[in-house]
This record gives structure tokens, sequence and C-alpha cells, in this order.
């Protein structure tokens, strides 16, 4: 058999993020600068390599606590153990092959070029890369639905991550989309690249903070019925469907003010470290409108003339920051 690959790209949420998790509506992009990847190939056994940020090994004991104590106890081995028991039950016939059929053994390897922990969707990415690397590997083929359902499954269901989805739905099926999660869920609408303004992507590459930690306590806020919580909830999926009709019209002044409310608002009841607030502090001081590409550790700005960028991501450098033009989605 011969080896097979599957990939997957970042993501950022240019409007109605985080309302996806509550029945709401959002735009989102593929970042195709960033990708993960995971390739199967034959072997003696089945076995997971460790990617290089998941390397079990440091210069002592310390270090080693210092880092699981900033990253948490998280990685692609495990991302792809979840992958596994997920696939399992979209494959047919997996469970009738027979116990030396060579398929069963295989070993399966991951590489990610996502900034780790900085809001780009990087977990989801090595989940929808893996699951489309076993559809090849296995013969079974995933609509984008069915794939994006599977890969929300694993990361809730089976490892208890606090997400939503917005960033499944947008990884499997790619370019830039209009979404609503209210029930019964509507197709979603793919919008042209074309419509979209200058945009770029700023981000520390210093790990943050893991999102589901980032998400449970607004969670557990709007379970208890939380008043500020509820009416952020109806302003972000608004401001996606005024954000449609924007981008529909070349709208792009309009577009900016929905983008900043956007942050604002999610500002106003998620508590923000000082590195979030810093990127988007830089973006606004250079006529940007800025807003997170999901639970932190990057932005997606909105540029309202293109000769603002060269000024604009020196400064993100000069602050320890990379920003970068995004490649069309």
């Amino acid at each position: 058999m011969s080896p097979v690959r599957g990939t997957a790209c970042a993501r950022a949420g240019l409007l109605g993020n985080p309302s996806d998790q509550y029945g709401g509506r959002a735009i989102a992009l593929t970042l195709r600068d960033f990708e993960a990847e995971v390739t199967i190939e034959p072997a003696g056994r089945f076995e997971i390599i460790p990617g290089e940020a998941d390397a079990t090994a440091a210069p002592d004991l310390r270090a080693m606590l210092e880092r699981l104590g900033r990253d948490g106890c998280h990685g692609g081995v495990r991302l792809l153990q979840a992958t596994l028991l997920r696939f399992q039950e979209l494959c047919s016939g997996l469970a009738s092959l027979p116990p030396g059929d060579p398929k069963l053994r295989f070993r399966m390897r991951y590489t990610s070029s996502v900034p780790r922990q900085a809001g780009m969707a990087g977990s989801s990415a090595i989940v929808i890369a893996g699951l489309r690397a076993l559809s090849k590997w296995f013969d079974e083929p995933l609509d984008p639905d069915r794939l994006a359902a599977a890969a929300l499954a694993a990361e809730v269901e089976d490892l208890g991550i606090q997400a939503g989805p917005m960033d499944r739905a947008i990884q499997a099926h790619g370019g830039l989309l209009f979404m609503d999660f209210a029930e019964p869920r509507k197709p979603w609408l793919r919008l042209d690249p074309d419509c979209l303004p200058p945009l770029y992507v700023a981000w520390d590459p210093r790990p943050g903070r893991d999102s589901g930690h980032t998400h449970a306590s607004v969670r557990t806020r709007w379970l208890r019925g939380d008043r500020d919580v509820r009416e952020a909830m109806e302003v972000f999926p608004a401001l996606a469907e005024e954000g449609r009709e924007c981008l529909a019209r070349g709208d792009v002044e309009r577009l900016c003010a929905l983008v900043d409310r956007n942050f604002d608002t999610r500002s106003s009841i998620y508590a923000l470290p000082a590195t979030d607030l810093d990127l988007v502090r830089i973006g606004r001081e250079h006529g940007a409108a800025v807003k997170l590409c999901g639970s932190g550790g990057s932005v997606i700005g909105v540029l309202r003339d293109e000769a603002q960028r060269a000024k604009l991501e020196r400064a993100y450098r000069d602050a320890g920051y990379r920003a970068l033009k995004p490649q069309r989605p």
C-alpha cells in the first residue's frame, strides 16, 4: 500500500464568533498560510509518531514541568487517538477486516505549522487532517459535513474540550463561509473571497492559553442565565449577518465598524490577557479594525488602505509579535 496524507488549514473568525457555541451565526475563512498534515504509511504494527511540539524530552525534569505548566497536557497524539475512535464509527468496513489485513498496521505521523495555542484552530486542524488521511487509507469517503461533525465529537465528547462547530465547519469546507448554527441548521453559504478587503493576521509566537479554559467560564455563566453573556450572544450573530451584506456591497468602512464591535462585545464578557489587548491596540493605533481570530493569541484585522500594511507589520514585529498578509482562502 502507498502512503496517504490528509491536510487542514488554520482558520480565522471574521465576524460572529464565539456565538457558534450558542446557536449563532459567523463568518470565517481558512488561513492557507498554516497547515496541519497527517501521513499514514504501511508499517509492521500500528503506531503514532509524536510531532516535534509533543516531544517527551527536556533538558531536565524542571524544564519539562515548566513546559507542562505553561502548555498543559495536550498534543497531537491525544487528538489523533480521539480521531481514531471517531473514525471507527464512520468506517463501515473497518470491523469486518481480518486480523492480518495490512490496512490495520500503519504508522501515523503528523506535523503542523499552525502557531500553537494561538487561537487559529490548530487542534481541530490535526483532527480534520487525521480524518482525511484515514478516509483515504480505508477508502471511506467523508463529505464535509460528516467530517466536521466527527471532528467536533472527537474534541468535545471524547476529549472534553469546550469547543463550537465553527472551526470544524470552515476547516472541512474551506474558503470563506457564512454559517448559521441555529437549529434546524441551514446550509452553509459560500462567499466570494474576492469580496474581502485587505486583511492581516498577527499573533504571539509564544504559546498561550488552552481554548477550552478560555470558553469554560463564559459557558458556565450562560447556563446560569447571566444577562451580560446572554445579551452579548445576541449581538454576535447580528454582526455576522450584517457583515455578509457589507461584503456583498463592498462597504469596507461599515465592515470595520462591525469587526471592532465584535471585539468590544467579546471583551465585555471575557477576561482577556494583556497580550490579546496589546495585539488589538497595535492594530487600532495604525488605523485597522481588529478582532481575535478565535479564543486568543492572534488577531485578524481589516485594513482601510493597503498602504497601511508595511508600517503596521513593522509595529507588530517591534513589539515581539509576528504578522502576515494571509493568502486568498
